[in-house]
């Protein structure tokens, strides 16, 4: 396995950390504020890695305007929908919607970049994401809802075309902010500076957003950041520091390095990576759609990284 794949692998796995840590956040702070605040950290730990590694070269100027609309799509716009989404529908399945990245990635870097995939590795992709939409549809036991601990993972709160619809468009967002940073890193502009620019911008965004219309929506019943307590703030920087700072920079290098297709394919088999998490938390052995789900992934992500 190179270290291209493993990129889309290891950030799969950092999302599957985060999203399993954030409903409970999400709950605590209301999902525009944990964005808010977790992206804020983020984008100053970036800055400072950057900063100290005297990455911001000449390469990632030429290309400002494409990176702050990327940070503003992928990140300010699909990061925020991805958390919405999860929160209103649950971690697993806001991620079998949201592995409909793969896809998207597939046919955009195609028509943009004309980057062609062999048979084997197409077979492969379509085995990752078939394999993890299987593996959340059909991979939910009958008693799952009536169990304390698995409820609070698999409620659905609000109307449930909205968290599918925001799934979806999160996904897209994630897509082309993705692709959007790509010409920057073919340049040779550093993925940790690249990173770092992408989260600043939609850190600001964020931070606007939240000051001059969000704050005053928030949830009467949430407390007041000022309430909240230092070890959910220390929560909030773990899940910022895995997800953005070591996620999504390995992802980021992972695309400038490779195919875009087959990055984000791999890095969509988080559905998978949760059910044996949410083994461990809920106690509930998952059905047999999951085992057929994650053994299609397995095949799958076996035929891109070998052949």
């Amino acid at each position: 396995m190179s270290l291209i794949e493993l990129s889309g692998l290891l950030a799969a796995l950092c999302w599957t950390i985060t999203s399993l840590m954030a409903p409970k956040l999400i709950a605590e702070f209301g999902t525009f504020r944990l964005n808010t605040v977790r992206i804020s950290m983020a984008s100053i730990m970036l800055l400072v890695i950057a900063a100290l590694g005297q990455t911001f070269e000449a390469s990632l100027w030429q290309y400002k305007w494409q990176l702050i609309a990327s940070g503003l799509i992928g990140i300010f716009i699909g990061d925020t929908l991805l958390f919405s989404s999860v929160y209103r529908l649950g971690p697993r399945r806001a991620g079998v919607l949201f592995a409909t990245n793969a896809p998207m990635s597939i046919i955009i870097a195609w028509l943009i970049f004309d980057e062609t995939l062999t048979h084997t590795e197409l077979l492969g992709c379509a085995l990752v994401t078939s394999g993890a939409m299987i593996a959340i549809l059909y991979g939910k036991r009958k008693n799952l809802l009536s169990n304390t601990k698995g409820a609070s993972l698999e409620e659905t709160k609000g109307a449930l075309w909205v968290g599918v619809l925001i799934a979806l468009t999160a996904a897209l967002s994630q897509v082309i902010g993705a692709i959007l940073s790509k010409p920057a890193l073919l340049a040779g502009a550093d993925p940790i500076a690249v990173s770092a620019l992408r989260v600043t911008v939609a850190g600001i965004f964020l931070l606007i957003a939240y000051g001059l219309y969000y704050r005053k929506k928030n949830d009467p019943k949430l407390a007041p950041l000022t309430a909240i307590s230092p070890y959910s703030y220390l929560r909030v920087f773990i899940i910022g520091f895995i997800g953005m700072v070591v996620g999504m920079s390995v992802l980021v290098w992972g695309i400038g390095k490779g195919n875009v297709g087959i990055v984000t394919t791999l890095s969509a088999t988080v559905p998978v990576l949760i059910l044996p998490i949410i083994w461990i938390t809920t106690g509930q052995r998952p059905a047999i759609g999951a085992w057929i789900g994650a053994f299609l992934v397995v095949i799958g992500a076996g035929l891109i990284v070998l052949y």
